[in-house]
């Protein structure tokens, strides 16, 4: 299982540095992020090489921090890979909470990270269906 954590911070200047002065100096390697505000405060998703260790550092620092369970899912870098992707989980019901994706080698793939709630056999459906899904040694190191 992979994972990826999930940061609520106040929205305010040097706040996103705190975050990421705490990950170097612990040597955890940021892989992929994202950031979302809602006015005053904001969630930091982080793809991390090492979860458990960020989850653990950051909570010690007194971060409001949650680990949660991820599929990373390759896609060609080319039109419509990605509408494939919504369309095969679309279709069997399959709710996406969050998604966000990366270029891997050189651009010509992306991972697309998606966080599914309540469904626990996603990734083998889509290995199933022939999507390319990366084991976690594989999204921490990729």
């Amino acid at each position: 299982m992979a994972y990826h954590i999930s940061v609520f911070l106040e929205n305010n200047p040097g706040k996103l540095e705190k975050i990421t002065t705490i990950l170097a100096n612990n040597e955890i390697n940021l892989r992929a992020m994202s950031l979302a505000s809602s006015g005053d405060f904001g969630v930091m998703k982080l793809l991390v090489d090492d979860p458990d260790k960020a989850f653990e550092v950051l909570k010690q620092n007194k971060i409001t921090v949650t680990k949660r369970q991820i599929i990373a899912v390759v896609v060609d870098n080319v039109p419509g890979s990605f509408n494939k992707l919504l369309l095969s989980l679309s279709a069997n019901k399959i709710n996406i909470e969050d998604c966000y994706g990366f270029l891997l080698n050189n651009g010509t793939t992306a991972a697309i990270i998606l966080e599914i709630e309540n469904y626990p056999d996603t990734a083998k459906f889509l290995i199933d269906k022939g999507f390319d899904v990366l084991g976690s040694e594989k999204i921490y190191k990729y």
